[in-house]
């Protein structure tokens, strides 16, 4: 459960009825393979009883039970529990006298190929369709450990045509990447033995893994599955499309042009950032006349190509509405619209500016500021971080965003107490966090706010989704 896993699967035997020498260890008729298993079985394997509590426990701790009955006594045993499934054994890929009482239980299957040749896999394929059952076959090698040799993951694809069916993989290779690799491959069920102690008696130990690795493959298998992503067109991910601003090309005008003049080839550069045009727009853009005045630098834009030109307006809302602006840009987005206020996004270069050099007068509107997210070396505000230096930064450059817009308070005349918004922290970069974790972060996050002085502001928390997207990168 700890470890991600979907099902717990356990095997089940009637040692008398399955062993022609009713199960006995001891017998020395028996080669030397037999008797090791028997002798492992006869002091190992769990009692009906026993095996049905830790079915019921399965059942309280939210995970499914399913059980491979390895003859029919115990089948009729694990039906009087209503078993929802089964697997069947390499062992019995063959055995159809099995399989026939296993599809009267109307059970879904799950049938593991190992040991088994491609015309015996036919066969009980054929069988299992005749007997109307619904099965999932795993492709499995049944040597403990198998070598990574021997494992052959490119037979999924032939298993799935084989059985017409969905296809998985039943692992006994050492470690866990194998596992992962199939699922890539096409397969959408992984078997793999867990246990507490690989040095512990038995072949199956040592090909199983621990419950920490368990844990990583289940991981690593559900981010592989994310990946995978589908078939259908490709398209610009977030993440891309905030890189694709920063780091691709754009078309831009070299020289200063006017509204009606002719676009020319010899006027226009490819440049970063990647903010207009793409450079395969340009010979679109060639012999267009321009539709606004141009400035040498300025880049050329979609609407540089339609035929209606889009033109700033003001805008009568039911509500008082703003725009988010930088420095260098607010006085051309304001000259054309009529916001009731302003919010200024700044970054941590723009804490360094004197704001002084962008305002020569007072303006008849709101303000609002939003804080940086992050901070010179990669610092991540976090007024709730355990690590008490790196808190301590956090209420520095938070309060410097405070002293900042209280300067710019006295250019906005509507700005009676400006909101900051911030991303205050409290984040995990290795999962979601439990509630005494979270109880831990508030109370460190209140005794940040008490260290700042938030006069003539309203600081204002800025919630996030998971995995916030951070110049073009996943958090």
């Amino acid at each position: 459960v700890e470890a991600g896993a979907d099902c717990v699967k356990f095997q089940m035997r009637d040692l008398p009825s399955l062993y022609i020498n009713e199960g006995d260890p001891n017998d020395p008729r028996e080669n030397l393979g037999s008797q090791y298993t028997l002798d492992l079985l006869n002091r190992f394997e769990l009692p009906p009883e026993e095996m049905f509590e830790a079915f019921n426990y399965c059942k309280v701790r939210g995970i499914m039970p399913l059980c491979t009955p390895w003859d029919i006594a115990s089948l009729k045993l694990l039906e009087t529990y209503q078993m929802d499934a089964y697997k069947v054994s390499s062992a019995d890929m063959t055995n159809h006298t099995l399989l026939r009482a296993l599809a009267k239980t109307g059970k879904p299957l799950i049938v593991s190929t190992g040991m088994s040749e491609e015309k015996e896999i036919e066969e009980t394929v054929s069988l299992l369709k005749k007997l109307g059952v619904r099965y999932i076959l795993l492709h499995c090698n049944s040597t403990y450990p198998a070598p990574f040799k021997d494992v052959n993951l490119e037979y999924l694809s032939r298993l799935k045509k084989i059985g017409d069916c969905i296809v998985g993989y039943s692992g006994h290779e050492r470690g866990f990447h194998i596992p992962i690799a199939a699922v890539a491959l096409g397969a959408l069920v992984i078997e793999k033995h867990i246990t507490l102690d690989k040095t512990q008696e038995g072949n199956d130990h040592q090909v199983s893994l621990l419950p920490d690795e368990f844990k990583q493959m289940v991981e690593n298998i559900r981010q592989l599955e994310a990946a995978l992503g589908t078939k259908a067109a490709r398209h610009i991910t977030p993440g891309e499309r905030l890189n694709r601003a920063n780091l691709a090309k754009s078309l831009v005008i070299t020289t200063d042009l006017k509204k009606g003049e002719l676009i020319t080839q010899d006027i226009i550069a490819v440049k970063s950032p990647g903010r207009g045009l793409q450079p395969n727009s340009i010979d679109k853009l060639i012999g267009k006349t321009a539709k606004r005045n141009f400035k040498s630098g300025d880049f050329f834009y979609p609407s540089d190509l339609e035929y209606k030109n889009v033109q700033p307006k003001s805008y009568n809302f039911h509500r008082p509405w703003g725009l988010p602006v930088r420095y260098h840009d607010f006085k051309k987005l304001i000259a054309n619209t009529n916001p009731d206020f302003l919010e200024f996004h700044l970054s941590y270069k723009d804490m360094d500016l004197d704001i002084n050099s962008f305002f020569e007068k007072k303006y008849d509107l709101g303000l609002i500021v939003h804080s940086p997210d992050l901070f010179s070396g990669d610092h991540l505000l976090d007024l709730a971080s355990e690590n008490e230096a790196y808190r301590q930064r956090s209420i520095k450059e938070l309060q410097r965003v405070v002293d900042i817009t209280q300067k710019l308070k006295i250019f906005f005349k509507r700005a009676e107490k400006p909101l900051i918004v911030a991303s205050l922290g409290g984040f995990t970069k290795n999962g979601f966090c439990g509630a005494d974790d979270r109880k831990k972060m508030y109370r460190r996050l209140v005794q940040s706010l008490s260290q700042i002085d938030q006069k003539g502001v309203e600081i204002i928390a800025q919630t996030m989704p998971p995995f916030p997207w951070y110049f073009g990168g996943q958090l």
